[in-house]
């Protein structure tokens, strides 16, 4: 008599294995699949024989033949990525053990649909003040051994980019939608450290994207920092009396030296105008008027013993001087003797 309930079937099972020598299937099968790179995964059976080997099979649903994609491997993954992209395929999986085999586990796959996307790449450059430059480059994917980006595979891809400042991660600032994988990023403050993420989104599928690791840069600078400012200003206002200064006295000295302010007297001025007029008023009064002469004799250590020559040659010139009139002193020059007559 066989035992009654769970337990007793659960022991009839066992009894079964150890006499009839069947394989238990794998269990927790799992597909991982990102961007077409798709892997079958399980865990192994409950076993008391160790050496256990899988053999892994799909075919498509227009299909009765399986194919082998995995045969006889002691791994317990396997790689799926072979299978067509468009079509709805079954993938099953079996325990062996030197002859025997376990029943088929499956699971339903289709790539188009359940594949992860994964995220774009991210570029940022601050250019302007309070303006990003953001620049997407599109995930690509290797697809029947040729390399496919998003856009020629699905037709249509939206990208979504999240702006948030780094340190206020609950403030969302901005959030763009975009299909074209360049955009500029506007109204953002000045001198502040944002942080970017982006995904990209199928909506013909409803399908989300992987999100980018954000990253994270600083907006440029207006050039009119608060703090800088205030310092330029109480910079300036300081210097300002000492240039001031400094410019007046620079001033007085170009206008005392260059232009002075004293002038020569009316008489000085007319004579200088008209020299012509000046000469003939000197000689009128030096004819009325008798001068006094004062003699000046300089002697050098040459001519001490010459003096009575020079007094000779001072007679001369005296006796020249009142023939001509016209001259005010004339010089002499002889011997090392200098005589002078002023008038």
């Amino acid at each position: 008599m066989a035992p009654r309930g769970w337990p007793g079937s659960l022991l009839h099972l066992l009894l079964c294995w150890s006499v009839y020598g069947m394989v238990p299937e794998p269990k927790n099968l799992r597909l991982h699949s990102v961007m077409f790179d798709s892997v079958l995964e399980w865990d192994p059976p409950d076993f008391h024989k160790e050496n256990l080997v899988y053999t892994v099979q799909y075919k498509t649903k227009i299909s009765d033949v399986f194919i082998d994609l995995c045969r006889r491997i002691v791994s317990t993954k396997c790689n799926v990525s072979h299978i067509p992209a468009y079509s709805s395929s079954t993938i099953q999986v079996r325990t062996e053990f030197e002859n025997e085999y376990s029943n088929w586990e499956n699971v339903s796959f289709t790539p188009y649909r359940e594949t992860r996307i994964g995220p774009p790449a991210i570029q940022v450059e601050a250019t302007k003040p309070g303006v990003l430059n953001v620049q997407l480059i599109e995930p690509s994917f290797t697809l029947n051994d040729g390399n496919r980006s998003l856009k020629e595979f699905y037709g249509i891809a939206i990208y979504r980019i999240l702006i948030w400042k780094k340190y206020h991660n609950t403030e969302q600032v901005q959030e763009v939608n975009t299909t074209d994988t360049f955009q500029v990023i506007r109204d953002l403050d000045p001198m502040t450290t944002y942080c970017l993420k982006a995904q990209a989104f199928i909506a013909e599928l409803y399908k989300d994207g992987q999100w980018s690791e954000p990253i994270c840069t600083n907006t440029t600078d207006t050039g009119l920092h608060p703090g800088l400012l205030t310092v330029t200003i109480l910079l300036v206002l300081i210097s300002f009396p000492f240039f001031s200064l400094i410019i007046f006295y620079i001033y007085r000295w170009i206008k005392y030296t260059f232009f002075p302010s004293y002038s020569l007297p009316q008489h000085f001025k007319e004579f200088l105008s008209k020299p012509s007029y000046g000469s003939q008023f000197l000689m009128s009064h030096s004819q009325e008027e008798e001068h006094a002469y004062n003699k000046i004799i300089v002697l050098s250590e040459e001519s001490k013993n010459d003096a009575s020559e020079c007094e000779i040659q001072l007679s001369n010139a005296e006796q020249h001087l009142e023939q001509s009139q016209e001259e005010n002193y004339k010089p002499k020059e002889d011997s090392g003797c200098i005589s002078l007559i002023h008038t």
